[in-house]
């Protein structure tokens, strides 16, 4: 590791300015697309926080996942991540890795815990004006996400000598969205419209800096599961059961395969016309199918989706972003045509606008 003086710090960040994208101002145009670099806190055998049946690693990969999506959706960036699944990151390559890239700027999304309550973020003691500016842009826009969900404190923009914030030679921005130990904070951060509330506050924040124009449609996610009133269907063929504790809610549907659909159907109310990232959450076992199809009703027609329930349960995997029509209909199907064995299994989905 390099010294870790200010100096060091103002002089990597002098060096970098010379051929590194800047912020657009009025008049100016861009003269390559801008790179994000989005650093999700923790991972593999690094939990961090913990609290509240919660655990940071999974909370910061989540929303790092929606903003990149929301990103990428709405804007012409180009975005790179630490991580994009559970795994281990040290510090330094997750800096190194910014570095080499040639990131314009970096966000590093975490938890707090301690006992206290809301969010606040950080910057370098010493940090530049691009990167005071990219600070007060992020900060505003995650506080102001936020709290269109529920009441959340604002602690301040802080400083502080973190290695994220002291070893990269861009613009570089951490959060920490609530207190994972404190049960007010970890009920909204348990919400899956909260979550995505906060990713969005994170990418407006960004496009802010960027000079990118136009804010993403309004945040909107909903979880259906199988006992949610009005918004379940299935035939008597579906028992129900509380075998495994990877279930989502109190219980989830099992039918054996048969040559024909007999679909449990997720109810959901699409708000607007527009893309929608769907995800489903199953407990795992062995003994369930290996290729569940999922049938999504998109704008333009029916789509099939085949996903192995052997493996990953207790856990929200994206199936895929597809066009949905704004309605209140029968969304998603999970079907017993398979010629896979094994039970298959309807336990939640979850439809998140991006």
């Amino acid at each position: 590791m390099l010294s870790n003086t200010p100096l060091r710090r103002r002089t990597l960040l002098a060096a970098a300015a010379g051929a590194a994208f800047a912020p657009v101002v009025a008049g100016q145009a861009r003269a390559a697309i801008p790179r994000v670099y989005i650093d999700p806190g923790h991972g593999g055998t690094d939990p961090g926080a913990v609290g509240n049946g919660l655990q940071e690693k999974v909370l910061t990969l989540d929303i790092a996942l929606q903003l990149r999506s929301i990103l990428l959706t709405n804007w012409s960036v180009d975005v790179r991540m630490s991580r994009t699944t559970d795994v281990t990151r040290s510090l330094t390559y997750r800096t190194d890795d910014a570095n080499a890239w040639g990131a314009n700027l970096f966000v590093s999304v975490h938890i707090n815990s301690g006992g206290g309550t809301g969010f606040e973020s950080y910057r370098y003691p010493t940090a530049d004006s691009a990167t005071v500016n990219l600070h007060n842009a992020l900060h505003s826009k995650v506080l102001s996400g936020m709290r269109s969900i529920g009441g959340v404190t604002d602690r301040g923009q802080r400083t502080a000598n973190f290695h994220v914030l002291r070893e990269t030679t861009m613009p570089a921005v951490l959060t920490e969205n609530l207190f994972i130990d404190t049960v007010a904070d970890a009920n909204l951060l348990k919400r899956a419209d909260f979550i995505t509330a906060t990713a969005h506050g994170h990418a407006q924040g960004i496009a802010q800096y960027l000079g990118l124009g136009s804010t993403p449609p309004p945040a909107y996610s909903t979880i259906v599961d199988n006992a949610t009133a009005g918004r379940f269907s299935a035939s008597t063929n579906w028992g129900t059961s509380t075998y495994s504790a990877q279930r989502y809610g109190a219980d989830y549907r099992f039918a054996n395969p048969v040559a024909a659909s007999d679909a449990a159907w997720f109810k959901v109310s699409i708000p607007q016309s527009g893309n929608y990232r769907i995800e489903v959450r199953h407990p795992a076992d062995p003994g369930y199918n290996s290729a569940t199809p999922y049938v999504i009703v998109t704008a333009a027609g029916n789509q099939t989706v085949h996903v192995d329930q052997r493996t990953n349960g207790g856990a929200w995997r994206s199936i895929g972003t597809f066009n949905l029509a704004a309605a209140d209909r029968n969304l998603v199907g999970v079907s017993r045509w398979s010629s896979a064995g094994g039970y298959v299994i309807a336990d939640a989905v979850r439809v998140t606008r991006v």
